[in-house]
């Protein structure tokens, strides 16, 4: 512990406050000094037939201290064997790295790959471990092009899935903690269908080759990848309980908790048009970067298209082939055959009706 302590004095990390705020500022510091130079020097030499040839210094770091210099890999060893005498496993968690970079997509990939390649390197060490948060669409991007060892990133990866049981049953533990609810609607030892068929109407466009409500929700709240993000079907149910709060406050009705629906369909459907709105705003524009130009151009307009009517909306603006790639990554668009379609999740909040645009 004490070479541990005397190396992070010598490189201005020791810090009596341990709060993330401080060691952070400390840590950006370093990394300030470690990439500003710190002298800057030419040297002009003459060969003997006099041409010149001009010899340029510069050193990046801290300031140079008395002792012996520090190498990554030696701090390493010093800081997993700190760590080993605590009997603990220490975590550092990376997420959110897709908005790490945004305003420099030109960095973003190139920063990503390094992460990566550091993560390998540091996959040896038993008491530090690195994880890393990636969305797919992101992950996809950073080894296009083939990355070296990938076959050890895939053996340590897990893909995160969520399916419609596991959303159905988030929703359902997130209603059991309201006491209130629960004992009003009798949920209490219900299972996870029964309990939906309390909260849901049957279905919420009628008819007899109209989906159920749970299968109309599933489709409208994954993307062009077939992802369904909680906060989607979160949203959708906050969202839903506001517009049906407001319904009821001007219409009393009266509501047989064994029989439902807490839900109607109305609401619902409202609570779909909001989501869609903010997964347009806060999620589609706000990852797209150079590409929001082009989603901008499907707004007002139809739901399906081909490869013909895609060039005519892109081609003026960007190169049609790369933008139709990187739109089906990100989910925008879905490849059905020679087609696509644009999801339901972004058909409302960007006022896109169904049809065909050929």
């Amino acid at each position: 512990m004490n070479t541990l302590k005397n190396t992070l004095d010598y490189l201005g990390l020791e810090s009596p406050d341990p709060t993330p705020a401080t060691i952070f500022g400390k840590l950006y510091n370093l990394a300030h000094r470690l990439t500003e130079p710190t002298a800057l020097e030419a040297g002009l030499e003459l060969t003997e037939s006099g041409l010149p040839i001009v010899t340029p210094r510069i050193e990046f770091g801290p300031e140079k201290k008395e002792g012996t210099l520090i190498f990554s890999d030696d701090f390493l060893k010093i800081l997993e064997l700190a760590a080993a005498t605590t009997d603990l496993t220490y975590w550092v968690l990376f997420d959110r790295l897709d908005e790490a970079f945004t305003g420099s997509p030109d960095v973003e990939i190139p920063a990503l790959r390094a992460l990566m390649r550091t993560y390998l390197d540091l996959a040896a060490m038993a008491t530090v471990r690195l994880k890393l948060f990636v969305r797919k669409d992101l992950f996809r991007r950073i080894i296009q092009g083939g990355f070296v060892n990938l076959t050890h990133i895939n053996a340590r990866r897990i893909e995160i899935v969520w399916d419609q049981d596991d959303l159905v049953n988030m929703i359902v533990r997130r209603l059991a903690l309201n006491e209130s609810l629960k004992k009003l609607c009798g949920l209490e030892g219900k299972s996870d269908k029964e309990v939906m068929e309390i909260m849901l109407p049957e279905q919420i466009d009628l008819g007899d080759r109209k989906p159920a409500t749970l299968t109309w929700i599933m489709g409208r709240i994954r993307d062009g990848n077939d992802a369904k993000p909680p906060r989607n079907i979160i949203d959708l149910f906050n969202k839903a309980q506001e517009a049906q709060a407001r319904k009821d406050g001007r219409e009393k009705r009266d509501i047989e908790a064994t029989r439902g629906p807490i839900f109607e369909a109305v609401s619902v459907k409202k609570a779909y048009s909001q989501v869609s709105a903010l997964r347009v705003q806060d999620t589609l524009l706000a990852e797209a970067n150079e590409l929001t130009r082009v989603i901008e151009l499907f707004r007002d307009g139809k739901s399906e298209h081909n490869a013909q009517t895609l060039d005519e909306l892109i081609s003026p603006v960007a190169n049609t082939k790369a933008s139709i790639q990187a739109l089906t990554d990100m989910g925008f668009l879905e490849q059905i055959g020679e087609n696509f379609k644009i999801p339901m999740l972004y058909r409302d909040g960007l006022k896109i009706t169904q049809g065909k645009a050929f």
